[in-house]
């Protein structure tokens, strides 16, 4: 018979695990709320929320998704999120670009601009199935 292993789940609160968290667990978690979910190369805790919106109707550049300056980003550590169409039949996992055989149906690239404290994106929609769709950003990042 084969040796057979079992792991057990342990609570990692406060004062164990030593996870480097001051003795408190990290939890992977997704909000709306800024949320401390790791720490970067140099030590500076890295933050994660959640942003709803709305894309535009028309495709095109430079669009503001949101506007974050009270984040007080010192550097964007990633930066992705979802969408769903109109018909909430599709899925689109941004940024990336969705391609079928035939044709580009939908795209968005997403970045930050440190200057304004703005998520932007430029957006392209041949079949309009995205147009006005909500979308979820997730953005994690670290502290000025």
């Amino acid at each position: 018979m084969e040796n057979r292993y079992c792991l057990q789940m342990v609570s990692c609160g406060d004062g164990c695990c030593g996870n480097g968290n001051g003795g408190k667990a990290v939890e992977n978690v997704y909000s709306t709320e800024e949320t401390v979910c790791g720490k970067w190369i140099d030590g500076k805790p890295i933050y994660r929320k959640v942003i709803s919106g709305k894309l535009a109707e028309q495709s095109g550049d430079g669009n503001v998704f949101a506007n974050v300056p009270e984040l007080q980003i010192d550097r964007v550590i990633n930066l992705y999120g979802n969408m769903v169409n109109k018909s909430g039949k599709i899925q689109i996992v941004m940024p990336i670009s969705y391609n079928r055989i035939n044709g580009l149906f939908g795209a968005v690239n997403m970045y930050y601009d440190v200057e304004l404290g703005n998520i932007e994106y430029h957006f392209l929609n041949n079949s309009g199935a995205f147009s006005g769709c909500t979308a979820y950003i997730v953005i994690e990042y670290t502290k000025k």
